[in-house]
């Protein structure tokens, strides 16, 4: 009596399944860690501000390597801050709005209370000078 039944190969198809289940849950974490800090744009910038009661704004630009060093810095931030909102504009893409808040060098982070720009820190800092601020912030 044959059986077209295969044990191994019902193991390693489970084996894989497995896998592809875990590296998706892996990408969706990832997609969402990212989704804590919003990509605003003209469009979208003043509306961000104004809904929350303290924004934190990084501008930055494709072609700034010390932005690509703090990008991380602040989805850190975004993560442990949950009640404070986070935002990336990016400067070539948007001059019109660092324009407006006098961003001549980046990256710059600005931060907002109920809509107006309170401090600001130039330069890819270490997380705890941007965490020191944040706390003067909302305590």
């Amino acid at each position: 009596m044959s059986s077209d039944y295969d044990a191994e190969l019902e193991k390693l198809l489970n084996k894989k399944l497995k896998q592809i289940i875990n590296e998706s849950k892996r990408m969706q974490e990832k997609h969402e860690e990212k989704e804590l800090v919003a990509h605003l744009t003209s469009e979208t910038f003043d509306d961000f501000i104004r809904s929350h009661k303290i924004a934190v704004v990084d501008f930055w630009a494709e072609w700034c390597a010390p932005c690509i060093i703090l990008a991380p810095i602040i989805e850190e931030l975004a993560r442990d801050y949950p009640q404070v909102g986070f935002g990336k504009l990016n400067s070539d893409e948007n001059p019109d709005i660092a324009s407006r808040y006098g961003v001549m060098s980046l990256p710059t982070v600005i931060f907002f209370k109920d809509g107006e720009p309170v401090d600001e820190v130039l330069g890819a800092v270490p997380r705890e000078e941007l965490e020191v601020r944040l706390k003067q912030l909302i305590e």
